[in-house]
């Protein structure tokens, strides 16, 4: 037994990729490990049902063997023809008929379906009888990396189904939304100063806060799928910052909530809508979480590693010790059972995460149960 063949045999079955190299791979390992004349891999593609890979390697021993050549050739047509035309358990009584002597023909299993079928031929009438044992080994190892291949192109294939619905179901959510919040910001202009006026801004504040959490979602699943595409340029934080703490004055008045801010003139090369929603949401989170007549406190600077910082200190609710490691997991929502105040989407933070590193940047948290929490990221300039 050839253990040095047999190790590089499954170490390269472990690393391929597609089924093309499963094919590849088997034909020249399954040759090296058991001194086979030719190999010959059939593989089919569950949807269609028909034999789709069809490789054979044969060595220079085989292609002058006219007669295994020929036997072969009749072997790799019923082989074809059987798996497309009969019950599988008459192609498993067939090659169970054909494995014998010089020959073995294995069934490659996914499943409990038969994705396909090896082959083995030699010039010697001991060679099943010497390497069947290993050949059933080696082949278990092939059906557990075609399911793993498998289940990566399941995946993909449901993503991007995924996707297009999301896509689809966010346009339906967006269209009437945005027509919700460009008459209500109307409304607001025209009921200043009328007791209707505070409840026309909470149908606006509530509005964009749906606009964004649809948002969020999207990019969850963006982020999935497909690594968060960034339109870098140069912006200016501060004034981004002060728009988005703006924006939450009337919440900020509901809580009777102090804001103390000190934000650095710099500029930043980031992608200025990323940028936005990373700052939004952890100033949203910072209100929604801190108690009536609390404190907000945030920072922005350049570091001495050349790094923006962004820093936002709340006395709210805070987080638990044993719940810090989950916080940044998409759905993901923790303090449930000791706080029923407030409760998020579970979605926010994991896309600040998710925003922080596609800068290349992170996010990190320092909170104490009931004493409030310190979030800040960093991006490298």
């Amino acid at each position: 037994m050839n253990k040095e063949a047999i190790y590089n045999f499954i170490k390269k079955i472990n690393t391929a990729e597609n089924e093309k190299q499963i094919a590849d791979f088997t034909n020249q390992g399954l040759i090296e490990v058991t001194n086979a004349i030719a190999c010959w891999i059939g593989l089919a593609n569950l949807e269609t049902n028909k034999i789709e890979i069809n490789r054979l390697k044969g060595t220079e021993a085989y292609k002058k063997n006219k007669i295994l050549t020929e036997e072969v050739k009749k072997i790799r047509q019923t082989m074809s023809d059987f798996y497309n035309n009969v019950e599988i358990n008459e192609l498993y009584d067939y090659m169970t008929f054909l494995s014998k002597d010089c020959r073995i023909l294995k069934p490659v299993i996914y499943r409990n379906n038969t994705l396909g079928y090896i082959g083995l031929v030699s010039d010697d009438n001991e060679f099943y009888k010497n390497n069947i044992d290993t050949v059933n080994i080696l082949i278990e190892y092939i059906n557990s990396r075609l399911e793993i291949i498998s289940l990566e192109i399941e995946k993909e294939k449901n993503n991007r189904t995924r996707m297009e619905f999301l896509a689809s179901v966010s346009h339906e959510f967006k269209t009437p939304l945005n027509s919700i919040i460009g008459f209500a910001d109307l409304l607001t202009e025209n009921l200043k100063g009328t007791k209707e006026e505070k409840y026309i801004n909470n149908i606006y504040q509530s509005s964009l806060f749906l606009m964004g959490l649809i948002q969020n979602v999207l990019d969850f699943s963006r982020s999935e799928y497909k690594p968060l595409e960034l339109r870098l340029e140069k912006c200016k934080p501060k004034k981004i910052i002060n728009d988005i703490i703006w924006s939450f004055d009337e919440m900020r008045k509901e809580k009777n909530l102090t804001f103390n801010y000190t934000l650095s003139d710099v500029t930043i090369t980031a992608d200025p809508l990323r940028f936005k929603q990373l700052v939004y949401n952890l100033i949203s989170n910072a209100i929604k979480f801190s108690k009536e007549n609390g404190v907000i406190s945030i920072v922005s600077y350049i570091n001495t590693n050349n790094e923006f910082i962004f820093e936002i200190k709340d006395s709210g609710d805070g987080i638990s010790k044993k719940d810090l490691c989950k916080i940044f997991t998409f759905f993901t929502q923790v303090n449930r059972s000791q706080l029923k105040r407030q409760q998020g989407s579970g979605v926010g933070l994991a896309v600040c995460k998710t925003i922080a590193k596609a800068h290349g940047g992170d996010i990190y948290v320092k909170s104490s149960l009931h004493y409030g929490s310190t979030f800040w990221f960093c991006i490298p300039q």
